[in-house]
């Protein structure tokens, strides 16, 4: 009974890791800092709108977008018009 709890408490300790390691977004609080900053919108709306985009794009077209690296302009208007719309949602929590 004890080496099966041994071996339990030892796959939720790696599974605790790889999430926590791998399968967290990194860009959801610098996305939330970069718009508080940008002083149009609250805590909470900003919140809204890193849910919002996380939900639509993966991690590395946040950064592309946070970084201003979108490729063809169909792409460019595409986030545009998601931008657009998170904030109109968003915009009462």
């Amino acid at each position: 009974m004890a080496k099966v709890l041994l071996w339990i408490s030892a796959v939720l300790l790696a599974v605790f890791v790889i999430k926590t390691q791998y399968l967290t977004s990194k860009t959801y609080e610098p996305f939330i800092a970069g718009c508080v900053a940008s002083g149009n919108a609250s805590q909470e709306q900003c919140e809204c709108l890193s849910d919002y985009v996380h939900k639509r794009y993966s991690d590395l077209e946040v950064r592309a977008i946070m970084d201003n690296r979108l490729g063809d302009e169909l792409s460019q208007t595409k986030v545009e018009q998601d931008i657009r719309q998170g904030s109109q949602v968003c915009a009462n929590p």
